[in-house]
């Protein structure tokens, strides 16, 4: 059983993404001869432009983390907390899904930060940014019945605004602690982790998951800017449209769990959403998307360049402590790495007050 999931684990992460770049080959050949009478118009501003957004969108990270640590009692100066958020985004190429959270949660230990909060602040993280994902793109849904697809499919029924004002109230509703903590501890129950306490007050989760919606809204104008630059005669209700669909794509790429950062399942979502949402060949949103997870990813490894140089005695010293964690599992843990890395000192609950929580 575990030598099937050894061999199945990588060649699902092989495989996958390599069917996804088929149908995209398949949609730019399909579309191949419009695509070829289109007049490309490469606008360099825009590209630097959209660039510039999408490194907003990476130091936003940095502080929206630190924002939720101090939300958590735990304070760190700004330059840290910059540096030590995209200094781990580098490992998350490194297949498993682990070492981005086990680099944070040892390089934040050392200016004094619990590895129980520092396990809780990303679990915060990651359900708000994930959730702030799924609020953006049913906002843009509410400007879906004017373009592409979805209009002549729909002929003006208004299901499309009806899903996006419902998805909004459930979310509202899902992020009470109460609702979200019974549900976080489902999902640790399910992957046989300890329960949680987590007693944040609804004000900041919302607060917390607004500052992601807006890391969203930078993103998606570097998104909307990056079609400009392609399609300049992309209109302007595109922009809406094209924020959410770039948070979602995202969350899709996420949740696959199956390649690094997920690499071909964002793109196939941000084409697939682009041929309902947007009246462009297929072959052209493909492009999009590809370029997008270029210019995002060039970004986001200028940021982490700079975060990992100004702070290399420091990630050095993280790296000896991974190969050595790395090395104890081969030896006495194999086949458990993801459940004996996320293994900290947590006690079975983590109870955090709401009276320390402020900034």
């Amino acid at each position: 059983m575990q030598r099937a999931k050894k061999i199945g684990k990588p060649i699902l992460q092989i495989g996958l993404p390599l069917i996804i770049l088929a149908i995209i080959i398949i949609y730019i050949r399909r579309d191949w001869n419009q695509l070829t009478s289109y007049t490309f118009e490469w606008n360099p501003a825009l590209l630097a432009l959209a660039f510039g957004g999408f490194l907003l969108q990476e130091l936003s990270y940095g502080l929206i983390w630190r924002s939720v640590l101090a939300r958590l009692g735990s304070r760190l100066d700004l330059r840290i907390s910059l540096r030590i958020y995209l200094a781990s985004e580098f490992v998350r190429y490194i297949p498993g899904n682990v070492w981005h959270v086990l680099t944070r949660v040892l390089w934040v230990s050392k200016y004094g930060v619990p590895r129980p909060i520092a396990f809780a602040s990303m679990m915060v993280e990651l359900i708000t940014k994930l959730a702030a994902g799924v609020f953006v793109f049913a906002v843009s849904l509410l400007f879906w019945g004017n373009l592409g697809s979805v209009r002549s499919l729909l002929y003006g029924t208004p299901i499309v605004v009806a899903l996006g004002v419902l998805t909004i109230l459930a979310l509202l509703i899902v992020l009470h602690p109460r609702i979200l903590g019974a549900l976080l501890n489902t999902a640790l129950r399910l992957l046989k982790r300890n329960p949680v306490v987590l007693s944040l007050r609804y004000s900041d989760i919302l607060f917390v998951t607004l500052a992601w919606c807006a890391s969203w809204l930078i993103a998606g104008a570097a998104f909307y800017v990056l079609l400009l630059a392609l399609w300049p005669h992309a209109p302007l209700i595109a922009l809406p449209i094209c924020i959410g669909i770039y948070a979602i794509a995202w969350d899709v790429g996420f949740v696959s769990f199956i390649t690094p950062s997920g690499l071909g399942f964002r793109e196939g979502a941000i084409t697939g959403l682009f041929l309902l949402a947007l009246p462009l060949p297929g072959a052209l949103a493909a492009i999009i998307a590809v370029l997008s997870r270029l210019v995002s990813t060039l970004a986001e490894l200028v940021c982490v360049s700079i975060a990992y140089l100004s702070g290399g005695g420091q990630a050095r010293a993280i790296q000896h402590e991974q190969e050595a964690i790395s090395q104890f599992h081969e030896q006495d843990h194999a086949g458990k790495e993801d459940a004996a890395l996320l293994s900290t000192d947590a006690p079975e609950h983590l109870n955090v007050e709401e009276g320390v929580i402020g900034d």
